[in-house]
């Protein structure tokens, strides 16, 4: 299994990686480099398989070739035994590949062991542990049959019947040979409420082909490319060997109740597997666990404290989970929050993510948002309570504005309540609907909070009123014109 992969000058990566899971989800925005880092492991591997994979100008960073791409592969020990190599009293494993231009303008890969000793190739080409590598592209499962020879084994036949035979025999030994396989895949399948099979081509003098039926319909081109996508990464995943399958953006054709039940069942079909995928998916976010998480920056959602890592575990949801896509994090304390801020972002397309942490847990998610590196701002009730005829924030308000100040995080308050604060700044009105507790404080009266909302949003004039507000005077002081 891999544990990290170093790259330097390849495209637009120059960091290390711990990819050091069975299952492995890389995230961030688009072009940021995440099908970059799949395509680095693969002609890392290509070049210890001796599988062809092209090397281009532009896989040097800045397409400048005059400087050598070195990715480094650390691995279990033992995993690919001639890989081996000796770090002080241990025995540890990894390799180093180097691609340089030659001078007459090729390109060449080099094969180190990690800690930079020379690679016996021969040895190497006949370890039996070396991996197979599944690339699991964008393009899916789709067509079920392929005639590319130009002479048929029916013209080497006596007789068509003989033909017919011989091809009804082999299909049969070859589904017997199967057999196991085919069950597990439909087993698979069925916990998708899917009735798939494996149904072989005519046999040919190569590689067998296999194909994905519906049920009893054994030429059936309607499978959806949903299922057509799930049906791809199983077949892939099938093999018991030492396998690594590199799938860019595994939710891709996916509903989020089939990305769900992938994400489950997948780690159970091959144990010697490694998996390493790219998401833009909230929903995979939610599905996965902290450390299966990578940022393509380089940083792991595991990297924060433990006890922060399980309180994201539990209380993470999948729209929580757009913290980790957003640029500018706006974190709220209730759903009356979320709702106000995100109609005046709708209504003035400002790229801001509202995210409400459900009550008053806001540490886990700063820290989240803090390690990814994102711009954030809090907001947050500072709960006043009277004491000695002075009001003054609540200790827990004062203890989560320490803890930013520590973070380097703004908070912005909102006065003892959000409907206190905008009755207090003439954003809402309606003795209806508010009443006055202590002094100038004021709160929704019993089950009305929602109301308020509704008549506020609703109101024509909203987007003047809010804009006129302090929070979001304050949120556009933080994020600028984003």
């Amino acid at each position: 299994m891999i544990r990290t992969v170093e790259f330097n000058n390849f495209r637009n990566l120059n960091r290390v990686y711990r990819i050091d899971n069975k299952l492995n989800v890389i995230f961030g925005k688009n072009n940021s480099g995440k099908t970059n880092l799949l395509d680095g492991i693969r002609i890392a591997f290509s070049a210890i398989t001796n599988d062809y994979c092209k090397i281009k100008k532009s896989d040097f960073a800045e397409s400048d070739d005059s400087k050598k791409i070195v990715i480094k592969v650390k691995m279990d020990p033992d995993d690919i035994p001639s890989l081996n190599y000796v770090n002080g009293h241990t025995i540890e494993c990894g390799f180093i590949v180097e691609i340089t231009k030659t001078q007459k303008g090729r390109y060449t890969k080099k094969v180190f062991l990690y800690d930079g000793n020379t690679v016996d190739y021969e040895i190497l080409r006949e370890d039996e542990h070396l991996p197979n590598i599944y690339v699991i592209p964008l393009i899916r499962v789709d067509e079920i049959y392929t005639d590319w020879l130009s002479t048929g084994i029916s013209a080497f036949i006596e007789s068509e019947e003989k033909y017919k035979d011989i091809k009804a025999e082999s299909k049969k030994n070859i589904k017997t040979a199967m057999s196991n396989k085919i069950d597990i895949f439909k087993n698979f399948c069925s916990k998708f409420n899917e009735n798939f099979d494996i149904e072989l081509t005519e046999p040919k003098i190569t590689d067998e082909k296999v194909f994905i039926v519906d049920g009893d319909n054994e030429y059936n081109y309607n499978i959806g490319s949903g299922y057509k996508s799930i049906a791809n990464i199983i077949l892939n995943s099938m093999d018991n060997s030492f396998s690594i399958i590199l799938i860019d953006e595994i939710e891709n054709h996916l509903h989020p109740s089939l990305i769900r039940t992938l994400i489950r069942e997948i780690k159970s079909l091959n144990e010697n597997a490694q998996i390493i995928s790219t998401t833009h998916s909230p929903v995979i976010i939610n599905e996965v666990r902290a450390d299966e998480l990578i940022d393509i920056s380089g940083n792991k959602i595991s990297d924060i404290d433990e006890e922060n890592v399980k309180k994201l575990e539990k209380f993470l949801h999948t729209g929580r989970s757009e913290i980790v896509f957003g640029d500018n994090i706006i974190l709220v304390e209730g759903y009356t929050e979320e709702l106000l801020i995100k109609n005046y972002l709708y209504t003035n397309n400002y790229n801001w993510t509202v995210v409400n942490v459900g009550g008053i847990m806001f540490e886990p998610y700063i820290e989240l948002a803090t390690i990814l590196k994102k711009k954030i701002i809090v907001v947050s009730d500072d709960d006043v309570v009277l004491s000695s005829d002075k009001k003054t924030p609540s200790s827990r308000y004062i203890k989560l504005q320490n803890y930013c100040n520590k973070k380097g995080v703004t908070i912005v308050n909102t006065y003892n309540t959000l409907e206190s604060d905008l009755y207090k700044n003439g954003i809402i009105s309606g003795k209806n609907l508010i009443k006055k507790e202590d002094c100038d404080i004021y709160v929704a009266k019993q089950g009305l909070k929602t109301l308020i909302m509704q008549e506020l949003i609703l109101d024509d004039d909203f987007d003047t009123k809010i804009d006129s507000w302090h929070i979001v005077k304050e949120i556009k002081n933080e994020f600028g014109n984003n």
